[in-house]
């Protein structure tokens, strides 16, 4: 699983030197070229980790992902990891940054900041995740969306996040490591993030979700 979402190893060295770097780039920080204005076409869903997940980096997670773009690349972030620092660690002069903790997106890029937004429209360089609901790496944007202000129940922010190769997670979620569902905004905002996972575990393991294909999307079927 070298491109595969990892959550992180929370020891305080490993979050102080994700951080350090962090703040040591977002001075410097581009917004990321696969996060170009695009739509994802409905093909958005969630990964939830199986209860036996071997890794132990992997376990209860929550993972947004969607295919977008000429190449249907799938890129993710993990959702329900909660990092120990605000936003303002890396955002000193934006007030409202310390109104926002940051979040472990995954292993991808692990100087950049990444953003989910739930808003009416979208904001520059995004992706359309679903109806009014964007993922985007532009820092302007994100500065912008602090200055509003917006709240924590509608933006949630990220340090990395993740991509796979062809076929990649397709071979993950055939040897078990992954059940599927179809995207849920209101979970993502509101559930609490240590009660994310088991409740939406017992929801993927009375459904069977079929990872959509570049042309398709997605199926639910009622096990």
């Amino acid at each position: 699983m070298d491109c595969a979402i990892r959550s992180a190893d929370y020891t305080l060295p490993m979050f102080r030197l994700y951080l350090a770097l962090l703040i040591a780039l977002c001075g410097c920080i581009q917004s990321l070229p696969l996060f170009a204005a695009d739509v994802a076409d409905g093909r958005s869903l969630l990964l939830i980790a199986a209860e036996d997940m071997a890794d132990p980096r992997f376990r209860q997670s929550v993972v947004l992902v969607t295919r977008h773009g000429r190449s249907n690349s799938t890129v993710g972030v993990i959702v329900n990891r909660v990092l120990g620092a605000g936003l303002d660690r890396v955002f000193p002069d934006l007030k409202q940054a310390a109104q926002h903790r940051l979040h472990y997106g995954g292993p991808v890029a692990p100087g950049e900041i990444v953003f989910m937004v739930r808003r009416a429209t979208a904001p520059e360089a995004s992706i359309a995740l679903a109806d009014d609901l964007f993922l985007s790496s532009n820092v302007g944007s994100l500065r912008k969306l602090l200055d509003a202000p917006t709240p924590e129940t509608q933006l949630r922010v990220f340090i990395g996040f993740s991509s796979w190769a062809p076929d990649q997670l397709e071979d993950e979620i055939d040897r078990g490591d992954w059940h599927l569902l179809p995207l849920d905004v209101d979970a993502l905002f509101n559930d609490t993030l240590d009660e994310m996972w088991p409740r939406l575990w017992r929801r993927a393991t009375q459904l069977k979700v079929q990872l959509p294909q570049p042309t398709s999307r997605i199926s639910l079927v009622q096990r």
